[in-house]
């Protein structure tokens, strides 16, 4: 598959490029240079032909330009990488699906699976799909934990968050359900939501085409700075501001 990542571009620019040079791949626009940060390194047309190669553990690994030292990197690294699905003959309606949660996009795609094996209680391959998934939830359940242990409130409501709208109408949504409700009492928590709600308000504006759009997002950043200054999204709006 060949990915096209746009940093730092707002979607209508780039919308606007594709389609004037006919482009027929995915494109990931990435307006907050969300990618350069998980990556470490900018995106830039200064850096067009650097090699960075993800392994199977996830780890970005700078690689050689050279096509005959990136196949054998490729090759040597190839062995160790395995399916989610492997041994599972995934149907051809459900490929898309696949395809999204091996790439690790769980969200809309695991809580789609869960629910078509919920309709389909007897069919053998949705439910083996979704055992291997499991371990995802349990996980989740058991990051969460360990975060609220660590005082760390607002990132474990957000752990249980995932789990109960992944894993719907399941034990694990139960669990999960009654452990945000329990944290969402909590004023940390309470803040933090009503500020990623000003936060994402901010960002759609910044995003828009319109002018008056833009203009109006920075007021909303220093509002939020204002109202909730102790909160990560307070940081995230200053760095924004900037």
């Amino acid at each position: 598959m060949f990915l096209a990542v746009i940093s730092g571009n707002p979607r209508s620019v780039v919308e606007q490029y594709a389609k004037s040079h006919k482009f027929e791949w995915p494109i990931f626009v990435d307006e907050f240079r969300e990618t350069e940060k998980a990556m470490g390194f900018t995106i830039s047309l200064q850096n067009i032909y650097e090699c960075f190669i993800v392994d199977p553990a996830g780890k970005v690994r700078r690689a050689s330009g050279e096509d005959k030292a990136i196949a054998e990197e490729i090759n040597k690294l190839l062995p160790q990488a395995k399916l989610t699905f492997d041994g599972i003959a995934v149907p051809e309606k459900l490929k898309a699906l696949a395809r999204d949660l091996e790439l690790g996009q769980y969200d809309p795609a695991l809580g789609d699976l869960v629910a078509l094996a919920q309709k389909s209680p007897k069919d053998e391959t949705l439910q083996a799909m979704v055992d291997r998934f499991k371990s995802i939830a349990e996980a989740g359940l058991e990051r969460a934990r360990s975060l609220e242990g660590e005082g760390r409130k607002y990132a474990a409501y957000v752990e249980y968050a995932k789990v109960a709208s992944w894993f719907k109408k399941t034990e694990f949504e139960k669990t999960a359900t009654a452990a945000a409700a329990a944290l969402k009492k909590d004023k940390e928590v309470q803040d933090e939501i009503a500020a990623r709600q000003m936060l994402d308000q901010a960002k759609a504006l910044l995003a828009s085409a319109k002018k008056a759009d833009k203009e109006t997002a920075p007021s909303i950043l220093g509002s939020l700075q204002k109202k909730y200054p102790t909160t990560e999204a307070a940081r995230e709006a200053a760095k924004l501001a900037k």
